[in-house]
């Protein structure tokens, strides 16, 4: 069974991240759960952001869409870029958001849009693949390198977004495998 954009788990454990919505800091274990949902919940998911530093993990090649189609990875990205800049405006449509993700931007809006702006000007955003329908991104600004992770529902509505800065890239080489 493959898992979609669509789906409801997800989104709503997504939805319900409050101030995970953000991350500034990266976490110490890289192979732990991370709980999403209020505390007592019992749904978790992978920290996706986190995986081993020294030993990339192989990302699968974005599928072709069939001439004049978008596919779900370029739908997040279009979304994405237009987060961005929504946030570095400090105004958000809401009409672009799942109502409770709405909610909870316009809550710490202020907090990213300071964090955005400061980053500076994008330089680039690089598709890392997708995980449960969730599109992950690198996104390299004048200032930062950051991750962003962006999950749409049925109707193209942001229903996932998660941010934070990259975590420093490792100088040492790869360990050789067992």
């Amino acid at each position: 069974m493959t898992v979609s954009i669509k789906t409801t788990a997800l989104v709503f454990a997504l939805a319900a991240a409050g101030p995970a919505l953000a991350q500034t800091t990266p976490t110490p274990s890289l192979n732990q759960s991370r709980s999403l949902a209020p505390s007592g919940a019992a749904a978790t998911i992978p920290n996706t952001f986190d995986g081993p530093a020294a030993q990339p993990r192989p990302v699968a090649p974005l599928p072709a869409a069939p001439a004049g189609q978008v596919t779900d990875i370029e739908m997040a990205e279009g979304a994405l870029r237009a987060v961005i800049e929504q946030f570095r405006a400090a105004d958000i449509d809401e009409r672009l958001f799942t109502p409770g993700v709405a909610t909870q931007l316009n809550g710490q809006l202020a907090n990213y849009s300071r964090l955005v702006r400061g980053y500076g000007a994008v330089q680039s955003i690089e598709a890392q693949g997708a995980t449960n329908g969730v599109g992950q991104f690198l996104v390299v600004f004048e200032n930062a390198a950051t991750q962003w992770q962006v999950g749409l529902e049925d109707g193209g509505l942001v229903a996932a977004l998660r941010f934070r800065e990259a975590p420093p890239e490792s100088s040492e080489p790869a360990a050789p495998a067992a």
